[in-house]
């Protein structure tokens, strides 16, 4: 139980991060635009020069959500002999990523990066998003066997 199973880790990462994808898509693009219209998206246009982005600023925006994904797969793994295998390690290992992510949130809006709203919205979003992932990253690093169900 304390030896990190690297396989199960890379397979766990690429799952974590397929499953953010599908459901920043469903929560940013369907959920964000029925509560926001196009506001929330309209802001990000104009706030960042995302429109203009070429093919390196998508890879490395995708190996850095990639590369996070492992990261927080890891932190699991390396939870579980202190907490136990489940549900309950997966959320605490989404807690430090909600908290991390809000600490960037925050610096980005101190340094005058997006407005206040902007990254409080997006903030809000990965509150949705960080669980159900590490729920389903968690899920298969443990070998798929049963639903993490234990508290």
């Amino acid at each position: 139980m304390n030896r990190i199973r690297i396989n199960q880790l890379l397979l766990a990462g690429l799952v974590t991060f397929v499953v953010w994808i599908a459901v920043e898509l469903l929560v940013e693009q369907v959920v964000g635009r029925i509560l926001f219209g196009e506001s929330i998206q309209q802001q990000w246009v104009q706030t960042t020069d995302v429109l203009s982005w070429g093919v390196p600023n998508y890879v490395l925006n995708i190996l850095i959500a990639l590369v996070n994904c492992m990261i927080l797969i890891w932190l699991y793994a390396a939870l579980r002999p202190m907490y136990g295998v489940g549900t309950k390690t997966a959320l605490i290992t989404s807690a430090f990523g909600v908290i991390f992510g809000f600490s960037v949130t925050l610096n980005g809006i101190n340094l005058g990066l997006f407005p206040p709203q902007l990254g409080m919205v997006e903030f809000l979003y990965e509150l949705i998003e960080f669980p159900i992932a590490m729920l389903a990253g968690a899920w298969v690093y443990e070998g798929m066997s049963e639903p993490l169900v234990n508290f």
